[in-house]
């Protein structure tokens, strides 16, 4: 059986990689090559560790988490609820002084999304929240 969201990372992160303008300004780490954990900051003990996101964009120069993604194949409204706020903290929590972007994928169109996307926005405080769709995912790479 093929895993879906290991295959979606793998061929998002090939097709980032294959392009020039985004690679050299990001640095991609993905959660099928390592354990990712926000917040990221030193010193951090496991008990602290509210997020482990599926993709990180590393800004080059400034080293921000420009863009922090999570892939969901199934829909669930609690657990998407729940990484975005999750993750609002986990960003709070590491003082940035800039501001990082979920988007949160999904592999299929499903009911409510733009009420929850409209409230979730309306929450969070410390990132950018976007939610689309696995097939409609294509303007990262004009970055």
């Amino acid at each position: 059986m093929v895993n879906w969201h290991k295959e979606y990372l793998k061929s998002l992160e090939n097709k980032l990689q294959s392009q020039p303008k985004f690679t050299d300004k990001y640095t991609i780490r993905n959660s099928n090559n390592e354990k990712l954990y926000v917040p990221d900051k030193p010193n951090i003990r496991k008990q602290e560790i509210l997020s482990n996101p599926d993709m990180i964009f590393v800004n080059n120069e400034t080293g921000n988490f420009d863009f922090i993604i999570e892939v969901e194949s199934q829909i669930n409204y609690k657990k998407i609820v729940g990484i975005s706020l999750l993750t609002d903290i986990a960003i709070r929590q590491m003082n940035p002084k800039y501001s990082s972007t979920l988007i949160l994928i999904v592999k299929k169109h499903f009911p409510n999304s733009k009420l929850l996307k409209r409230e979730i926005q309306g929450y969070v405080r410390n990132i950018k929240f976007l939610l689309t769709q696995s097939n409609d995912f294509a303007w990262i790479t004009d970055v």
